[in-house]
């Protein structure tokens, strides 16, 4: 330094220690502070100047704005490289979870679970039920498969049960079910799940031929609802036995859907065991064709407009027909407003891709699931239901497009000649209880079919809403309509409330 006075800028200090009053000297001489120049330093966060007064007089050094640390040369490269390394590994590992999935999903199956052993994700106890059974009841000399049952976590012993019914086209019963969506439909009444033959885990080889194609034939004898029937029956009859179910081995029954087709199978051949029933969007294939009419209603009965709009689509443009239609199907099985829903996708045009890039609305995804061995039994009762109409049906043709044939007649072509199934369903003699549900905006069944239901049981009663298929739109309500008549039947007084409630539209006759 110079002699004389000495000149010590002001110096604004970051990220330093403070230094007492008699080190401030030693440290403003420091080689870090006089290698600044006139350039001045970085200094953890801010940038300090020397001064450039002359000696003898004080100027205060000025502070830069803060700056940013540089980053280090390639860090942000090698950042993007393993980024980019931990995708791949994660799209490989994902592809091949994928692969082994898929692989697991189109096994054919070679083997079932033997007698003496049972699903090491559901031992046997309370609520979790084995039983053996026929793998035809037809010819018990064909052996015998390993079925299952569950009770509901509420069930109670003695109380009134319900067998809530799933045909072959409802994978919802296995080893590990969502006992939350059953309870939503009947809130705290006991009620029984049986595991459906054709259905995961309960798979049969015999309905598989030495190549391992399907054998439509062998796959309709033995995944048909005809066998389903007696399962349902050996299940009451083994809960009788072990005293579960209320004096005399009565039950309930509900079906939806192609389910309640089977309920209506089951009544038919026992319903002397069974005090009431409710038949839920359900259709009647022996009685449609009695009456000249479809299983499911073509697409003109069920939305006029919507029709004559999607024939001047199929006319003008280059149009997937059965890609259409199972949008349009599925899109109205699930809203509440199903023919706006239709009406508005087919003003927008009629390419509808938004829909088909969804999996829900994929009728691509559809068929290539459809091929998997746990699809079969789906496939079997498919065509029972809707053989008669498939085999006179004719795809592609604007003025009587049937939106469920449409793609189902893709889905079915290996079943084309199998005799469809013919349906033989006294209902005169049941003397039960019979609720039927029905929506107005139901694309899968009319309402003109519920009624003819109602019509053909001599204690039956039809309720109609403006809702669709699934029934959504009153859920609450639903439930508890279900649940009173299934414990009390129309005489009680809560069902008879419910019953008059203004959402449900049918009051032109008086209760049974």
């Amino acid at each position: 330094m110079r002699s004389g006075r000495l000149h010590t800028p002001r110096v604004w200090r970051c990220n330093m220690p403070r230094l007492a009053p008699a080190q401030d000297l030693a440290h403003s001489r420091q080689p870090m502070l006089r290698r600044s120049k006139e350039r001045g330093m970085q200094c953890g966060c801010m940038t300090v100047l020397e001064s450039s007064a002359r000696p003898g007089e004080l100027q205060a050094t000025r502070v830069m704005r803060p700056m940013r640390r540089s980053s280090v040369p390639g860090t942000k490269k090698r950042r993007r490289r393993l980024l980019l390394i931990a995708v791949a590994v994660l799209a490989a590992l994902g592809g091949i979870w994928g692969y082994f999935e898929l692989r697991s999903l189109f096994r054919v199956p070679d083997t079932r679970l033997a007698l003496d052993a049972y699903y090491p994700e559901m031992p046997p106890d309370d609520r979790h039920r084995y039983l053996e059974l026929p793998i035809d009841h037809t010819a018990p000399e064909r052996g015998s498969y390993k079925g299952f049952y569950l009770l509901s976590p509420g069930f109670r012993r003695g109380a009134p049960v319900v067998f809530l019914l799933t045909d072959g086209q409802m994978e919802l019963v296995n080893t590990r079910p969502d006992f939350s969506f059953f309870d939503n439909l009947f809130g705290e009444v006991s009620y029984v799940l049986i595991g459906v033959r054709g259905h995961a885990p309960t798979l049969f080889p015999e309905v598989y031929r030495d190549d391992g194609s399907l054998d439509p034939a062998t796959a309709s004898l033995l995944y048909g609802s005809d066998q389903q029937v007696e399962d349902i029956e050996a299940v009451r009859r083994d809960l009788e036995r072990s005293g579960d179910l209320p004096p005399g081995g009565h039950v309930a029954l509900f079906g939806a859907s192609g389910a309640g087709v089977l309920a209506q199978q089951y009544l038919a051949k026992y319903g002397r065991h069974v005090t009431r029933t409710i038949l839920q969007v359900t259709g009647a294939p022996d009685l449609a064709r009695s009456r000249g009419e479809s299983f499911s209603p073509a697409f003109a009965e069920f939305h006029p407009e919507g029709a004559a709009l999607l024939r001047a689509c199929l006319r003008d443009g280059d149009v997937d027909t059965a890609s259409l239609s199972y949008v349009l199907y599925q899109l109205a099985r699930a809203r509440p407003d199903a023919r706006q829903a239709q009406h508005e996708l087919l003003q927008d045009g009629c390419s509808a891709l938004l829909y088909r890039l969804r999996p829900q609305y994929s009728l691509a995804l559809m068929k290539f699931l459809m091929r998997a061995p746990a699809a079969a039994a789906a496939k079997v009762r498919w065509h029972e239901l809707a053989g008669h109409d498939l085999a006179r049906y004719a795809p592609g043709r604007p003025e009587t497009i049937n939106l469920m044939y449409e793609f189902a007649a893709e889905v079915l072509g290996e079943f084309r000649e199998i005799a469809p199934k013919e349906f033989r369903i006294d209902r005169a003699d049941f003397d039960g209880e019979v609720l039927v549900i029905s929506g107005t905006e139901d694309v899968v069944f009319s309402t003109a079919i519920g009624r003819a239901l109602a019509d053909a049981y001599p204690n039956a009663r039809l309720a109609l809403f403006e809702d669709c298929h699934r029934l959504s739109l009153h859920e609450d309500y639903y439930r508890e309509l279900r649940a009173a008549f299934l414990t009390g039947g129309f005489g009680s007084s809560a069902f008879q409330r419910l019953y008059d409630d203004p959402r449900q539209l049918d009051h032109a006759r008086p209760l049974p």
